[in-house]
């Protein structure tokens, strides 16, 4: 009966300690702070550049794109990632933008392409692997909307 119930709470121990993992490293949209509280009416832009290019363009979103953003940002999830540094291919670099006094949001998010996102102040500065492959897709989509 002791040999059962070491067992059984050992097995226990070792979900509790997998799960615990798996929470810190997988990452939902709406975990990354001030995302929630993004409204139609904050200031939100974002530049688009390319990999050895100086130039950037600059898209400043209405309110129509702003609920498309915000709904991509807490529909997609990431992992996190160890390392200081990542390794890509894609040449675009998108920097959102998005502010509200009023809300108090304040985020800068960095994307290459569609692998990786870093977020100034969150996450101890690593990047987070994208998981969503829409992604890049639906950030032109939003930024087509511009014109």
């Amino acid at each position: 009966m002791k040999k059962l119930f070491k067992l059984i709470v050992g097995t226990i121990i070792v979900i509790l300690f997998c799960l615990i993992i798996h929470s810190y490293f997988n990452v939902s949209g709406d975990e990354i702070t001030g995302v929630s509280n993004i409204t139609t009416s904050s200031n939100v832009v974002i530049r688009k550049s390319y990999q050895g290019d100086t130039k950037e363009q600059e898209y400043v979103l209405n309110a129509n794109q702003i609920e498309m953003l915000k709904t991509l940002i807490i529909q997609s999830d990431f992992t996190r990632n160890l390392s200081t540094m990542v390794r890509f291919n894609d040449k675009d670099r998108y920097i959102i933008i998005i502010n509200d006094n009023d809300a108090g949001v304040w985020l800068n998010i960095h994307c290459i392409g569609n692998k990786w996102i870093s977020i100034a102040n969150q996450f101890n500065g690593k990047h987070l692997k994208i998981n969503n492959p829409n992604w890049k897709n639906t950030l032109e989509e939003i930024i087509v909307l511009s014109n």
